[in-house]
């Protein structure tokens, strides 16, 4: 799957699941910083894990693979191979 199309469908659950609706993020925006807090990660996780039938595992869930909409995109990716 296209790590574009992974992006989009990210974002998409994001905007309308857990910012606030005047708040937009984009590929390289630092979730952090837009609001998401851990409960909301881990909002992320299962929404993930659902949509591409993966399982993130314990060592996955490190700072690096949820900065941003391409390190998780990535990860997503890889977990697909």
């Amino acid at each position: 799957m296209e790590k574009q199309v992974i992006i989009e469908d990210i974002k998409k659950y994001i905007e309308k699941n857990i910012l606030a609706a005047s708040v937009k993020i984009e590929a390289d925006t630092d979730l952090k910083n837009a609001g998401i807090d851990s409960f909301s990660t881990v909002e992320i996780i299962l929404f993930i894990e659902r949509k591409y039938g993966v399982a993130i595992p314990d060592h996955k869930l490190v700072p690096e693979n949820f900065k941003t909409l391409q390190s998780l995109a990535a990860t997503v990716q890889e977990l697909m191979s």
